[in-house]
């Protein structure tokens, strides 16, 4: 007998590419990566994940890491937990949270539990939250505090 809610392909140490017009946005790497057959198209990364972006010219911009995540390809919307950490390579910030969501319908990254961004020059910024565009550039953390560690 097989079981209708097992995933219909497996893969394991696993690269996706999504492009656009032939250009690379994101290159996602998951050490295991389930597809289901279901009405959003579901994927699991039950282990580790990794998501790098890219510009319009190739360059990378950021790298996401978290310990498992779930991409409802049919909401677009994809949904990150458990040590995330998001890596700014232009301007060298580093945001840590727990919980976070890519709504690529809106266009926003978001997170409703606690962050932590910390910049090179040492100052921390922790908020309850936070709301970005997908493209990270304009940042709107929830209940802000600074810390300056020289």
């Amino acid at each position: 007998m097989l079981d209708e809610n097992a995933p219909h392909q497996t893969m394991r140490n696993a690269t996706i590419m999504h492009t656009d017009s032939g250009r690379v946005q994101m290159v996602t790497w998951g050490e295991e990566i389930w597809n289901f057959e279901d009405e959003y198209q579901t994927q699991e990364f039950p282990r580790s994940i990794r998501a790098t972006f890219y510009d319009e010219y190739g360059n990378i911009t950021s790298i996401i890491t978290a310990d498992e995540g779930t991409n409802w390809q049919a909401k677009q919307l994809m949904n990150l937990r458990g040590n995330v950490i998001i890596l700014d390579l232009r301007d060298g910030s580093r945001t840590y949270t727990e919980d976070f969501f890519w709504d690529q319908e809106k266009g926003e990254i978001y997170s409703n539990v606690p962050v932590l961004r910390v910049f090179p020059d040492g100052m921390e910024q922790h908020g309850t939250g936070f709301r970005a565009d997908e493209q990270m550039y304009h940042w709107n953390i929830e209940n802000p505090r600074f810390t300056l560690n020289l």
